[in-house]
């Protein structure tokens, strides 16, 4: 197991990892815990599977596993994850425990079992990615941890506010399945690796991490009020009841702009990719660690179709 030594939730490292291997040991399961710095994540994981233990488990927040997930995708490496960070999206797809004492209990009796990832431009994504004010709102955010010393959650606030007021809005070409390519006009294009619930509760978790689809979401608009109003009512009343959104399920998907390099945020971390992008689902092309209750119900495209 590594555990991400830059994890906003790991205070002592030493400490957690002596509790993590106690707490493994108790349940039956031999764990060599390492704290490790996120720079050097690929290359340990790639040195210690030539040991040839069972999995491999990373402890961190979501971006720990997405980085993760690209080197066991690549290496064919059984992986599992331990929620430590601060959303835990992945591991709550899972239907994952994310108290740590249980979370240990679910992986000492899990198995390996094929889940999709999204990719784009050869970069791998386990929940998803977003191009328009999201990234701008994460590049916001990192800033004002950095300058304030917050945490995210303080800081996604402020964050939020200052990038409406700034709103980037776009001119994407959009060509779904190798369709002819549609524009839109959007300050917010999200690409999910799966489908997401529309509705309620549930909205921003994922029925299903095995379906083969890309989960496309596109709030049409240039106005910064219809753009809270479509959040909103899909919020309160469902993504049906916002107007402007339109859903897509397409396996693949490519996206141009009149811009050479596209920002974008991969599971909550901010980049510049060029254009254009390239987004596909990789179905089963990850192995990871599930529990009781078992995998989360595969399923088809829920009502979503591939042309909205």
């Amino acid at each position: 197991m590594f555990v991400n030594a830059a994890a906003g939730s790991v205070d002592e490292a030493d400490t957690v990892r002596s509790g993590l291997v106690d707490a493994f040991a108790a349940a039956g399961v031999d764990a060599v815990v390492e704290a490790i710095e996120p720079h050097r994540l690929a290359a340990a994981m790639r040195a210690a599977w030539q040991s040839a233990p069972d999995a491999i488990v990373v402890a961190g927040g979501d971006g720990t596993v997405s980085a993760a997930a690209a080197v066991a995708v690549q290496d064919d490496i059984v992986l599992g994850v331990l929620p430590l960070g601060t959303f835990n999206h992945f591991a709550k797809d899972l239907e994952m425990p994310t108290e740590l004492g249980s979370a240990v209990t679910w992986l000492a009796g899990a198995r390996p079992c094929a889940v999709d990832v999204g990719e784009v431009n050869g970069e791998i994504f386990v929940n998803n990615a977003s191009i328009g004010v999201y990234p701008q709102m994460v590049a916001d955010r990192d800033e004002i941890r950095d300058r304030r010393g917050w945490g995210k959650i303080r800081a996604v606030p402020v964050a939020v506010l200052g990038s409406l007021r700034r709103m980037p809005v776009q001119r994407l070409l959009l060509a779904l399945d190798g369709l002819p390519a549609t524009q839109v006009t959007t300050p917010f294009c999200f690409v999910g690796n799966g489908l997401y619930d529309d509705h309620g509760n549930d909205l921003g978790r994922r029925g299903s991490v095995t379906d083969g689809r890309l989960g496309v979401y596109v709030i049409e608009t240039s106005s910064r009020w219809r753009l809270l109003v479509n959040a909103i009512a899909g919020r309160v009343r469902g993504l049906g009841a916002a107007e402007e959104t339109s859903r897509h399920a397409p396996r693949e998907m490519t996206v141009d702009a009149g811009a050479r390099v596209l920002s974008i945020a991969l599971d909550g971390e901010p980049m510049e990719l060029a254009t254009p992008l390239h987004f596909r689902s990789r179905p089963g092309a990850l192995r990871v660690l599930i529990g009781e209750p078992s995998l989360p119900g595969s399923g088809t495209a829920d009502g979503a179709s591939a042309t909205g």
